[in-house]
């Protein structure tokens, strides 16, 4: 399938317009017209995952962190980054990132993550959007759908430990960090990733938030206003990305797959 192609439907389901505009989404490295037989999923093109790809003869890399964020005005062998444009170029791989666009689009990450928690009850899109836009690789208008955030309203309360204890066990995730009182629970909000930002914006409207990469400052200021944070960590809130990605694309890529995961980020000592 050309990259053309692949692209082409990744535009369908998860339009770079609804980015961030800070991010870098798209097409990073590579030649579109490029022919794909093999695609790696990954949460960062980290060394492992560039190595990994070599190895496995993949053709394209599907990562959520764009690895080209800022300005690059040099590419050498004298730094990581480097190093890593400089490997994937030469072994003639591509590399696009579904970042914040999929965190934000309808069926993206922020919905799988409460999916895979399985808890019974209704989701609210916040900050909802819905416009037209033109896939100008497909040569149609579709309609682009999705919010800032999700807020799961629960058919029944539940205790801030029950909702600790399924993170913990549906993630797969060995430990998260908490802060507030052990409450009756009915309302979730969720933003992947660090959505600290989106503390202020959801709190009116919950009972707690789950995100990663929460603060100090912002964290006293949340319980000291009667809030609950969970922080299941940047890593652990995302990684599920690969999951969620390599079932989406398989719905229109005949090719292989290789699902590649690195380990978290910070580990308890």
């Amino acid at each position: 399938m050309l990259l053309r192609n692949i692209i082409g439907e990744l535009y369908s389901l998860y339009n770079p317009k609804i980015a961030e505009n800070w991010d870098n989404v798209g097409l990073l490295v590579g030649n579109k017209e490029a022919e794909i037989k093999k695609i790696l999923f990954c949460l960062d093109v980290t060394e492992k995952a560039v190595e990994r790809a070599i190895e496995e003869k993949v053709d394209l890399i599907i990562s959520h962190h764009p690895f080209i964020f800022n300005g690059m005005k040099r590419i050498t062998d004298e730094d990581i980054h480097g190093r890593k444009v400089l490997r994937l170029i030469e072994n003639k791989i591509a590399v696009y990132s579904g970042h914040t666009n999929v965190d934000f689009g309808l069926n993206g990450l922020n919905d799988f993550i409460l999916y895979k928690l399985n808890l019974e009850g209704r989701v609210e899109i916040h900050n909802e959007f819905e416009f037209d836009d033109y896939n100008h690789i497909k040569h149609i208008n579709e309609k682009v759908q999705g919010g800032r955030g999700r807020i799961k309203i629960l058919n029944r309360e539940i205790e801030l430990k029950e909702l600790i204890n399924v993170i913990k066990s549906n993630l797969g995730i060995p430990f998260i960090r908490y802060a507030g009182a052990d409450r009756k629970i009915k309302r979730i909000g969720i933003v992947v990733g660090g959505g600290s930002s989106f503390v202020h914006e959801l709190k009116e409207k919950i009972d707690v938030f789950l995100t990663g990469d929460l603060r100090h400052h912002e964290s006293l200021d949340t319980i000291e206003e009667g809030g609950i944070l969970v922080d299941i960590g940047h890593y652990e809130s995302e990684y599920l990305f690969v999951e969620l990605m390599a079932m989406q694309v398989s719905q229109f890529f005949n090719g292989e797959i290789v699902k590649h995961f690195d380990e978290a980020v910070f580990k308890l000592g």
